[in-house]
């Protein structure tokens, strides 16, 4: 390490879940990136996780009332001085070259403001490699930006300060971030899983607050960026959104009108004929049985094609 290693900022936000929080700090002081500082903000509102970090070098913030995910990662931000922080959930953990890697990339670059990274779930889900690299814009108002996630991504702090405080959201956190941060600066990727994704349920993204959110930013946040656009980029973030609010709505029950009115609106949207958007919406008019038999039917399908 050299005086002119750039210290990076890690913030951690919990909210009661000190059985995971412990994990996610020490991947935090195992990495091989030095110097580090830790900061913990408590989100419970009554200092749920001071037990935990009482024997960690780390700086421990606690709100005096639940304020939400970017709030804390706004106080976080507040209380850093790191030239480049990692937001990090508290069910999530770092493997020990990420930040090393990832520094290595940025500061190669004059015009690099956020390096991302692959990554693994606990699920075993692999994600695809990706390629977006430099202007990401248009890939992160598509929705189509992965696995760019806010744990995967090391950003630059005077881009990120342009940003404070961050949005408070009832789902869509991280991309809603991403299409900020990519107003603002270009991104590069490192292809290697660097980052370990958890996967303790209760996922806002399982919930239609996350379709209504990516409206949300079609309509109203980012409507002048997606006017500037060329047309297939709002009609693919219409599309995936409709999809998704499809998906999502029958994830809860059994049969919605609703749901069948997505799925048609997604057709629309589609920038191709795709057969398989509309057995979607023909299965969904027998609710969610008729998706959980066209899933089971494709994956039969794969499974015999691959054994072929």
């Amino acid at each position: 390490m050299t005086d002119d290693t750039p210290l990076v900022s890690v913030i951690i936000p919990t909210y009661y879940r000190d059985e995971t929080l412990r994990a996610a700090i020490e991947s935090v002081q195992r990495q091989t990136h030095k110097p580090i500082e830790i900061i913990v903000v408590d989100d419970s509102g009554e200092r749920y996780a001071a037990d935990i970090v009482t024997d960690l070098d780390v700086r421990y913030v606690a709100h005096q009332t639940n304020r939400g995910g970017n709030p804390a990662r706004t106080t976080g931000f507040e209380r850093s001085n790191g030239r480049y922080v990692q937001f990090l959930d508290d069910d999530d953990r770092l493997y020990e070259r990420k930040i090393e890697r990832q520094i290595a990339v940025v500061e190669a670059a004059d015009d690099i403001g956020v390096v991302y990274c692959n990554l693994h779930y606990e699920t075993d889900k692999t994600q695809p490699a990706c390629d977006h690299r430099g202007d990401v814009l248009y890939p992160a108002l598509q929705f189509d930006l992965n696995p760019c996630q806010t744990g995967t991504m090391l950003i630059a702090r005077e881009v990120l300060h342009d940003l404070m405080p961050l949005a408070n959201r009832a789902a869509a956190d991280d991309i809603g971030l991403k299409i900020r941060l990519a107003e603002r600066t270009r991104f590069d990727y490192v292809d290697e899983a660097l980052f370990w994704k958890g996967d303790t349920g209760n996922h806002r993204a399982d919930t239609a607050a996350f379709a209504d959110e990516l409206e949300k930013m079609i309509r109203s946040d980012h409507a002048q960026l997606y006017a500037a656009a060329p047309d297939y980029v709002r009609n693919r973030a219409l599309y995936k959104m409709h999809r998704f609010r499809g998906f999502k709505t029958l994830a809860n029950t059994r049969w919605s009108w609703q749901a069948i009115v997505a799925f048609g609106a997604a057709l629309r949207y589609t920038h191709h004929t795709d057969l398989t958007d509309f057995a979607t919406f023909a299965l969904s008019l027998l609710g969610a049985p008729g998706l959980s038999l066209g899933g089971s039917v494709r994956n039969g399908l794969a499974n015999l094609l691959g054994r072929a």
